[in-house]
């Protein structure tokens, strides 16, 4: 018998393995492959229906995924009525998971239709056949069990797969993590919000006494009427104690800058976490767009393959066959282009991301979730706690303060001020009584005032271009007040309309892909023609790619409206 080497072995696997599984899963017509139910859904309901009762932790674990992921997941599989989740009566901290009638009777079909296609896939086998395969199978099955999964996937999927594993792979929550901690926009403004504190310091300051202290030495020429140097030394204390409001003002504008610069730092989180999102969906859009076009060109080219078969037989025509070359053909360069599109997705991801990696997965596919917030609740929440909101709000409280500050000049300041000095010699020597020997001390102590009694028209001036500053500013609040309420609406009816969008392409799907298999049961007996299939494969595509960018702008819009009431940062806040 012939003996293959272990390159060649494992050349092998890596070509037949994904064509035994597409075997499998062709006679698979479950809601997996209707798209009803992601691959991730169905592991967690597989890895369910194994356990009575699964904790939480030990399903993330077995997922492999984040605790926020996977309680995302089984929010989707409950509204969806598969999984029940209840607290331990043992233990009130754990909460198991378990299948419902409907998640049995889904896991159920799945196996069933599993069985479907290894029976045919494997019907080639005769019985010696089946004991050797089931033998080696099972070597390999008790190799990774036995705690060697590393070892054995590399014998089954060779290098190449080996490759594929090392690449690192992101959910959403990692991504927006990554972003936040690493992007220079959000770091800059955590700093503008130390700055606006030091603002206030400064602020604050001018409340106070000020104290200098100052020292003096000068030497004198011969021609001098004093024989030697002088020496200087003493304090100075001054404090304003009215200012017409200014210093006060000063305080509270302080405050309404840092409190300006708090939210200027929360809406440039929460934008940037909304741009990670939306590229996040869009590298998924894309990658979805090339997988479906990669199916069509697939079918395409089984189609082609088949009808050469037919011509070369003399049971089709050339007509049919060039047919079948062109229609493949016509949907190659969609596929190119869609391969551009993930491409360029991708490094825009990297770059909001700051990902150093030339090659990544993200996990988290698109998926339906229903949106629960209600319009006039979601407009509520955006009035009230939107950034850009707050921030104009303290805008108007700033030009009040400067409004305060221009009122304050028609005002004397009034200021206490004490010196106290020693000389040597004393200049006040030639007063009668004084002595000039050795270091003499003098203070004095007293209050100034100070008040602009004409300016030519300057105080005026600055005050009334205060006061229209602040109109514009109250205005300016008004208007985007009703800017945030319109962006909050558009952006709620653009999620109904996906969402039902998304419902509609639910059946259309499977009723293309029935189209379809009826589509190649007449042309293979000759009932029908070329055009009815590559016509129908074109519209199965159509649908799946429809569903897709429904999903895309749904889950888009829902993130919007998320932004748009100022929210959406509340679900990453323990990454900050």
């Amino acid at each position: 018998m012939k003996t293959i080497s272990q390159k060649d072995f494992f050349n092998f696997l890596a070509g037949a393995l994904p064509e035994l599984m597409a075997s499998v899963m062709r006679e698979d017509q479950s809601a997996v492959t209707k798209g009803k139910i992601s691959i991730t859904q169905f592991w967690a309901m597989h890895y369910i229906s194994l356990d009575r009762k699964l904790s939480v932790n030990a399903l993330t674990e077995k997922l492999n995924r984040s605790e926020s992921s996977t309680s995302a997941l089984l929010n989707r599989l409950e509204t969806a009525g598969m999984i029940r989740r209840e607290r331990s009566t043992e233990d009130q901290r754990v909460v198991n998971v378990s299948l419902t009638a409907k998640g049995h009777n889904m896991i159920r079909k799945l196996e069933k239709n599993r069985k479907q296609g290894i029976c045919k896939t494997y019907s080639v086998l005769n019985t010696e056949e089946r004991t050797r395969y089931q033998k080696i199978m099972t070597e390999v099955l008790d190799f990774t069990r036995a705690g060697q999964i590393a070892m054995a996937l590399f014998l089954l999927f060779s290098c190449r797969i080996a490759h594929a594993q090392e690449t690192n792979r992101y959910t959403l929550n990692d991504s927006v993590r990554l972003g936040l901690h690493q992007s220079l926009s959000v770091i800059n403004a955590a700093r503008q919000r130390q700055v606006a504190a030091t603002t206030q310091d400064r602020a604050m300051a001018g409340a106070f006494p000020q104290l200098s202290g100052m020292a003096d030495y000068a030497l004198y020429d011969a021609d001098n009427l004093t024989e030697s140097g002088s020496k200087t030394m003493g304090l100075e204390a001054s404090w304003t104690v009215f200012s017409g409001g200014k210093t006060l003002s000063a305080i509270r504008a302080a405050r309404s800058y840092q409190q300006l610069a708090v939210h200027q730092e929360r809406r440039i989180r929460e934008t940037h976490v909304r741009d990670i999102i939306l590229s996040y969906y869009q590298v998924q859009l894309a990658g979805t767009r090339v997988t479906v076009l990669e199916q069509s060109i697939r079918q395409l080219e089984d189609f082609e393959a088949e009808t050469q078969r037919k011509y070369d037989a003399g049971t089709a025509s050339e007509f049919d066959w060039l047919s079948a070359k062109v229609s493949l053909a016509n949907e190659k360069p969609r596929l190119i282009s869609a391969r551009n599109d993930l491409q360029l997705a991708k490094e825009q991801f990297r770059n909001l991301t700051y990902l150093k990696d030339s090659e990544f997965i993200l996990t988290d596919p698109l998926e339906y979730v229903p949106n629960n917030l209600a319009l006039e609740e979601a407009v509520a929440l955006g009035l009230s706690r939107r950034p850009e909101l707050k921030e104009k709000a303290d805008s108007v409280e700033l030009r009040q303060e400067d409004i305060n500050q221009q009122k304050s000049s028609y005002y004397p300041a009034i200021s206490l001020f004490a010196n106290y000095n020693m000389y040597d010699p004393d200049p006040y020597s030639f007063l009668p009584g004084s002595t000039s020997s050795g270091w003499q001390e003098h203070w004095s102590a007293g209050a100034r005032a100070t008040w602009t009694l004409f300016d030519g028209g300057l105080r005026k001036a600055n005050l009334s271009e205060s006061q229209l500053m602040l109109a514009i500013e109250e205005d300016e609040l008004l208007d985007m007040n009703r800017t945030v309420a319109l962006d909050i609406r558009t952006q709620w009816l653009r999620s109904r309309d996906a969402a039902e969008t998304i419902r509609a392409t639910d059946e259309n799907i499977a009723l293309a892909e029935r189209a379809l298999e009826i589509a190649r049961t007449r042309f293979d007996a000759g009932m029908g023609t070329h055009l009815e299939v590559t016509q129908a494969n074109v519209e199965l595509s159509n649908a799946r790619l429809t569903r897709s960018q429904a999903l895309y702008e749904y889950m888009v819009a829902v993130t919007r409206i998320k932004h748009a009431a100022g929210i959406l940062l509340e679900e990453y806040e323990d990454e900050k």
